[in-house]
């Protein structure tokens, strides 16, 4: 079977068994998806993943929260009690006016990795520069991810099959594959990360979820699993591999767990109140 059979061999698996089947149902409680057969509702996978403990975000808000108050004339706010509830609000916010930059200027990227390779995929044929798929006078920090991505397509034996699918399970999670190709011949899912650091737990939980997904639905086999984190201040990328990642499909499935049951309504503990027969 040549390339070209074979990727076309996998979309039309793609196209029968995944798309469709899930659809996006976010709202102001979160990010949720549908099964359009079931009817089933599952919160998404990084959803899920946030009953994970993460003792460096709690240091990183603390120094957000401390650096904003530094800031002009906020400490000797913070001292008048005219000031102080507002002060207080402003500190506890800090990290999410930080946190959610971050975030757009990761969907810039993300998005312009998504069309780009879209219109390889259509033209057959990749495209030459990834910047005419960003907006115009967009923030640098996403021109470099974006080119990234690029050049990691660039060096890589590469033939994209599919991006931006969403996949999921009634019985756990859902959520939006980044990019399925081959990559030297092996059907490859990569994972694409702006973030400043790499939380492995969480990663290789959310990649393991995706692939574990997919293969589910399609019985096709992933057989390589990849985390390309990229660069905001340059146009360059690391690539991590997940170590044992049945185990860490096995550790998702136990979160699923623990996040059904936190959520799942009741009250947990009830007071335990003798009564006295008179």
């Amino acid at each position: 079977m040549t390339t070209d059979e074979k990727v076309e061999k996998i979309q039309e698996v793609i196209k029968l068994k995944v798309l469709g089947v899930w659809e996006a149902r976010h709202d102001t409680s979160g990010h949720r998806y549908a099964n359009t057969i079931t009817g089933h509702l599952q919160r998404s996978v990084t959803t899920k993943l946030q009953v994970l403990s993460k003792p460096h975000l709690i240091k990183w808000g603390i120094k957000m929260a401390i650096e904003w108050l530094l800031v002009e004339d906020r400490i000797l706010r913070l001292k008048n009690e005219a000031w102080r509830e507002e002060m207080i609000s402003g500190a506890q916010l800090a990290h999410t006016d930080i946190r959610d930059t971050a975030g757009s200027i990761g969907t810039v990227a993300h998005d312009a990795a998504e069309r780009y390779i879209n219109e390889w995929i259509a033209c057959f044929e990749q495209p030459k520069d990834i910047k005419t798929f960003l907006p115009e006078n967009c923030d640098s920090r996403s021109v470099a991810s974006a080119r990234a991505v690029e050049a990691f397509l660039t060096q890589k034996n590469i033939v994209p099959i599919a991006s931006e699918i969403l996949v999921g399970d009634i019985r756990y999670s859902a959520g939006t594959l980044d990019f399925l190709c081959l990559m030297d011949g092996e059907l490859t899912l990569i994972d694409f990360k702006t973030s400043n650091g790499v939380d492995q737990i969480s990663y290789s939980a959310q990649v393991a979820a995706y692939k574990y997904f997919f293969e589910g639905m399609t019985k096709l086999k992933i057989k390589k699993c990849l985390i390309l984190h990229l660069s905001k201040d340059y146009d360059k990328f690391t690539v991590y591999k997940i170590n044992h990642i049945a185990k860490a499909w096995k550790a998702f499935k136990q979160i699923c767990g623990v996040y059904d049951w936190m959520y799942s309504g009741g009250d947990k503990i009830i007071k335990d109140i003798k009564r006295i027969s008179i």
